[in-house]
């Protein structure tokens, strides 16, 4: 993507990272032969400083309690896959410290997770790197997650409801409620020790400015302060909301930046029209900017990324179907694609999930951004 022409800083590209790539067989057609790489250090520095180098804006570490699955909810025992993640709040601490990278976002479970932690570790990432760290709360809508956690259990949802965004918000309403409330006690917290507090002269800590904040919202979201962690930088919070009302009025009420996820049944114009109803009848609105999220297949040509799909889905065993728009063409009619988006919608950018992250990552890094 040439800056220049797409008016510099007004519109941010991201890079989704996650394994070996977002296909299910992106393992089996990566040049990642040994599985045992994507846990190591080395793996995720290496992206870190391409991304950088390359001139992404952002990356983004997914979060995850229980393993990953081809069909949602459902456990498999397939040895084909990469399953397991590195912790994000660990990986994400590596990214600030040895990599340019101009910003982390990291995800981090709302729903069987403590406010108190989350807001420490986030704020501890946010004095590695200052104006650098975005954090996107994720409701847990897998209910083997409360199993592995023996956490509060959550609507058992069935594989096919993913790709109803409105059953999910319906059946999944009271975790969005609390994911509204968790987040509004974790920016509370961030308040409660302010790094100005503390001083190198004679006094070293100002006791009248760290609050010993007590706030309770949802039973299982009770928390106190002051925070252990001095906070110097408040970090973002960024939601993925899928097209339905209570994801999209999460984002409007909490959230710095909202990754909605278009499809040939809800195209971007509609998807930007319903978000922004949705945010002039939510309470205490906060000014939320949009970006696309997109998974990609990219290629020599159209039918070269056609093909490289289809071969993927053989592999597979299934046709691909993510839970985004999907992109398959070259990384010119992508940049293209992009440019359109912002002249004609106001995005004010896009995450990209490659398919295959040695193949897709390289042609993004590569051939999309110049």
């Amino acid at each position: 993507m040439d800056k220049d022409s797409m008016d510099p800083g007004s519109f941010r590209l991201g890079l989704a990272l996650e394994g070996t790539g977002w296909h299910p067989a992106s393992w089996l057609l990566s040049s990642v032969k040994d599985a045992e790489e994507v846990f190591r250090a080395s793996y995720w520095t290496s992206w870190g400083r391409a991304a950088a180098s390359g001139g992404v804006d952002f990356v983004t570490l997914e979060d995850g309690l229980s393993l990953q699955t081809d069909r949602f909810g459902t456990a498999d025992q397939a040895r084909d896959r990469v399953r397991g993640r590195l912790d994000p709040v660990v990986t994400a601490a590596l990214l600030l410290a040895t990599t340019d990278i101009g910003e982390v976002v990291v995800s981090r479970n709302v729903t069987h997770t403590n406010p108190f932690h989350v807001a420490a570790q986030l704020a501890s990432l946010a004095a590695i790197g200052p104006g650098r760290v975005t954090w996107r709360p994720q409701v847990s809508a897998d209910a083997r997650d409360a199993t592995v956690v023996g956490g509060a259990e959550t609507p058992r949802l069935r594989p096919e409801d993913v790709y109803v965004p409105t059953r999910i918000a319906r059946r999944l309403q009271d975790l969005f409620r609390d994911a509204e409330d968790y987040v509004r006690t974790v920016r509370e917290l961030w308040r409660t020790f302010p790094a100005e507090s503390l001083s190198s002269g004679d006094t070293f800590l100002h006791r009248d400015m760290v609050a010993p904040l007590r706030l309770t919202g949802k039973e299982r979201y009770r928390a106190a302060g002051p925070l252990t962690v001095p906070v110097r930088d408040t970090p973002k919070v960024a939601v993925l909301a899928h097209h339905a009302l209570e994801p999209y009025r999460l984002a409007a009420a909490v959230a710095d930046r909202v990754f909605v996820t278009p499809s040939q049944e809800h195209p971007i114009p509609a998807l930007l029209t319903a978000f922004r109803e949705i945010a002039r009848l939510t309470p205490d609105a906060v000014g939320t900017e949009v970006y696309a999220d997109v998974a990609v297949v990219l290629g020599d040509s159209d039918e070269h990324a056609q093909a490289r799909l289809a071969r993927l889905n053989d592999v597979a065993g299934f046709v691909w179907a993510p839970d985004t728009q999907l992109f398959v063409g070259t990384a010119e009619r992508l940049t293209r694609e992009l440019a359109h988006w912002r002249e004609q919608f106001g995005l004010s950018g896009v995450r990209l999930r490659p398919a295959v992250l040695s193949e897709d990552g390289v042609r993004i890094v590569r051939e999309l951004v110049r």
